[in-house]
This record gives structure tokens, sequence and C-alpha cells, in this order.
């Protein structure tokens, strides 16, 4: 059933109001399923929208975390994304079916864990962040600061991470580590052990 609409004066609307309207204009595309610490969604001019479990996430939110801070969300499409301190992401597209089916999330800072069961959808998902474009498969994959560089982790599935026209493929249980601003070629994927893995996903957990 369709929404009627009708036009209001926009001098009836009183500030605190404003927010809310914008919100309406803009599609939920999933919501928090756990908040350690600070976190919070912002949009262009909007108040920041503090973040608790079950607040929803909308298109073109700005999710970012605070210090010692850990966010959980669900997005549609069963993905699930960990967020550890001081990270910020953005939700650039989710659209799950049509010829215009995409998933596009752009991290600013800080670790992310992104879990895209199999199966799950097969829209194609891209994660950019500012040291690399990751194209994403049905997998569970981490990414972030690390060691004093950037690197890519994959748990499980595959992923295509791209640096600067250099390209790698990971598989279950492969990282690589991502170069910095000093030029250097991105690193061989190598097999990681057990301790810096536990390093990595401590970030996020």
């Amino acid at each position: 059933m369709g929404i009627r609409r009708r036009s209001v004066p926009l001098l009836l609307l009183s500030p605190a109001l404003t927010p809310r309207v914008a919100w309406a204009a803009r599609p939920q595309v999933g919501e928090v399923s756990a908040v350690t610490g600070e976190a919070v969604a912002r949009f262009a001019g909007d108040a920041p929208r503090p973040l608790q479990p079950d607040a929803p996430l909308l298109m073109d939110d700005l999710v970012s975390t605070g210090g010692a801070a850990r966010l959980v969300g669900l997005l549609q499409g069963g993905i699930e994304i960990r967020l550890g301190e001081r990270a910020s992401l953005r939700i650039d597209a989710l659209t799950l079916q049509g010829p215009r089916a995409k998933v596009a999330l752009h991290v600013f800072d800080g670790p992310i864990l992104c879990n895209r069961p199999p199966g799950s959808s097969t829209a194609p998902m891209t994660v950019s962040f500012s040291w690399a474009r990751i194209g994403v498969r049905g997998t569970r994959f981490w990414g972030g600061p690390l060691d004093g560089r950037h690197a890519v982790f994959v748990e499980h599935g595959e992923v295509e991470v791209r640096v600067d026209g250099a390209r790698a493929v990971l598989a279950g249980g492969d990282g690589v580590d991502v170069p910095g601003p000093d030029g250097a070629p991105l690193g061989p994927v190598v097999r990681w052990g057990e301790p810096r893995i536990r390093r990595a996903m401590a970030l996020v957990m």
C-alpha cells in the first residue's frame, strides 16, 4: 500500500524534528547487535546518533567507534560487521536483488571483521579502505592496522585485494601485508600463524 504524503511548510518543522525527517528519507539497511563503549552514526549535518543494541543502521551512515569500543552490526543479507576501537565505516550501497545489486562498504579508519555467510546473497560486494580495495566472495575476513602496517586476513572463503594495480587473491588461512605511503610493494600471500591471528581478532572482539 502506498504512503500518502502531504507537504508541510518548513517553518512548522522544529529543529528537533529535522534529523528524524532526514532519517526517514534513507532506508534502514541493518541494525546494531552489540556495543561496548561509545559508538555513533553520522550523516551530513545531522546530530550524531548514539548507537545501542537494536538501533537502526541507515544507508550512507558513517558508523564510528571511540577508544576501547567495539560494535557488532547485522546488515541485510546476513552480513555481519565488527568494528574495533576508533574505527569508522560508511554504508555506501546495499541492494541484494535486481540488475543493480551490490554491497559497498567504505572503511576510513580502524580494524574491521566482515562475515558474509556463503549463500547469503549473490550481490557483488566490495570493501574499500584508504589503502586497499577488497572484492568479497562468501567469506569471513579481517582488515586493518596490525604490527605497524595494514593487513588483510581471510578466515574462510576468498577475497581479492587490489592496491595500486597490484592484485592478490587470498583463501582461508591466508594473509597479506599492504604497503604504506613508502611505496613498498604488496606483500606476498602467506599463511598466518595462530599468534598473529589472535592479535588481529582481539582488535575487533
